[in-house]
């Protein structure tokens, strides 16, 4: 990306990035500053459903900055909005090598509803599914670019173990999200 307008940008600046055509995409941003000045801009990354970082250098007339930026994989997600028994359907799709769980033991003063989601909600962009179960909380998202569905499933055993199960089709992404969900809750 290069000025249009040379002479009245005295410091050009440009977005060189380092990938292929299949990884992360980045928006358009203004690519000028005048001498002195600072400016905020907001760069929009589409990390096209990939855990892998985005690198990319940012060039001036006279220098260049490598830059790396590393999604958390629950940042990948949008929330999902459905029923219970939308949830069961989706889920009974997503099962053998879609599916990743693990039992963890919780605090016993937060296997409620709420420590459970605020937990949920620190580790993963997911909406709350409607649950008619005390013991079983349930979570839904999308994959922000492909719109993979992602199902969570959190339920409560006896002395305070918590069985979390993740459905995806998006191999890569389930167990790495598993891994943080362990760590989150099993802190709750």
């Amino acid at each position: 990306m290069t000025s249009p307008f040379p002479s009245l940008c005295p410091l050009p600046l440009s977005l060189t990035p380092l990938f292929s055509s299949s990884s992360p995409s980045f928006s358009p941003f203004s690519e000028c500053l005048l001498p002195e000045a600072s400016v905020t801009v907001s760069l929009g990354v589409d990390f096209n459903d990939s855990t892998q970082a985005a690198n990319f250098q940012l060039c001036t007339k006279e220098d260049q900055f490598s830059v790396s930026i590393q999604p958390a994989v629950g940042e990948l997600f949008l929330p999902a909005t459905m029923t219970e028994q939308d949830f069961r359907k989706e889920q009974g799709k997503l099962l053998g090598m879609n599916e990743s769980s693990a039992t963890i033991t919780m605090a016993a003063e937060n296997t409620t509803r709420q420590p459970i989601s605020r937990q949920v909600a620190t580790v993963a962009n997911l909406g709350v599914v409607p649950s008619g179960q005390d013991n079983i909380h349930r979570f839904a998202g999308k994959t922000a670019s492909s719109g993979a569905l992602v199902l969570v499933t959190v339920e409560l055993r006896e002395l305070s173990a918590a069985l979390i199960t993740i459905n995806t089709e998006k191999s890569v992404m389930g167990p790495m999200l598993l891994r943080d969900l362990k760590r989150a809750l099993a802190r709750a």
